[in-house]
């Protein structure tokens, strides 16, 4: 009966081609059974997949309304060209759309849908449209393309953007590695941002400093679900060291699961991640501390 479900790519193969060789990537696993990070190699079609994660209908409109759409987006980005208004928003609408896919929040939703026994789903269910209007909390931003140092690199997690904050607030930011090479980054904007009005500037580009793309794939292990690859090229002890200490140690809170409705709802809306994280993994997490994504903050320009 199993196999009748469809074996869904949660993170899809044409966003994770860049980090194989010509055949594999390198993976590192969390193996519940032994409560220990797995390294292992995996075939370029073999990761970031789940049986039965989906519907058939959703992940054959997944397929058709989405990610046939975006791939050429994809890699006109990881050509370092500007894109049209409309291509920002079909970009808006598959990063927001990865959020919400990956079995790591999938699972954080499903609790939510317990606890207050509902069976609600979202209308635009994993999908998303270009209708949406929090999209405007993406594609309103400015953009800059971040390249690794020519001795760095970066990593591909199963929750692969990582979100710092309400993607309503001005001081949030979304990083999603394009490549071991390249790195998107929806930026953080001033306090005086409005996502409805803001004409976003041209994207801009520039080479990190060395070791930046490390402290990058520090906080993108930490919130990773259980799993992440790297290129075979890029393995090494430092990586083995990194990731086997703080692998999913913190996965990407699941911040569309709150309604924030004003600013003085913000302590309560954090609070409120955190417990169903806690719950549904029994573990206590602390606060959930944004601090340390501040080196790309662009409010305090102001």
């Amino acid at each position: 009966m199993s196999k009748n479900k469809p074996l869904s790519h949660y993170v899809p193969k044409f966003s994770s081609k860049y980090w194989a060789d010509d055949s594999q990537f390198v993976s590192y696993l969390f193996c519940e059974h032994t409560s220990s990070v797995k390294k292992t190699s995996k075939g370029r079609k073999q990761w970031g997949r789940k049986r039965g994660l989906y519907s058939w209908d959703i992940e054959n409109s997944l397929d058709r309304d989405l990610e046939t759409k975006v791939a050429p987006v994809y890699e006109k980005l990881v050509a370092i060209s500007e894109l049209d208004e409309n291509e920002r928003l079909l970009w808006a609408q598959f990063l927001l759309s990865q959020l919400v896919r990956t079995p790591s929040y999938m699972k954080y939703e499903a609790k939510i849908r317990d606890i207050h026994n509902t069976t609600t789903v979202p209308q635009h269910d994993r999908v998303g449209c270009q209708q949406c209007g929090d999209l405007a909390f993406v594609a309103n931003r400015d953009w800059c393309l971040i390249l690794a140092h020519k001795d760095d690199y970066f990593v591909r997690t199963d929750n692969p953007v990582l979100q710092s904050g309400f993607i309503e607030r001005p001081e949030s930011c979304l990083f999603y590695p394009l490549s071991p090479r390249l790195c998107f980054v929806a930026c953080s904007m001033p306090n005086s941002w409005n996502a409805f009005t803001h004409k976003p500037n041209a994207t801009i580009g520039y080479e990190a400093n060395k070791g930046w793309a490390h402290f990058i794939n520090f906080q993108l292990a930490k919130c990773a679900g259980e799993s992440l690859i790297i290129s075979p090229d890029h393995d090494s002890e430092i990586a083995d060291r990194m990731f086997n200490d703080i692998l999913g140690s913190y996965p990407q809170p699941p911040f569309s699961l709150h309604i924030l409705s004003d600013i003085s709802d913000l302590d309560t809306a954090y609070d409120s991640i955190r417990r169903i994280m806690s719950i549904t993994d029994n573990y206590k997490y602390p606060e959930w501390n944004d601090c340390e994504f501040e080196p790309l903050y662009q409010r305090h320009q102001e």
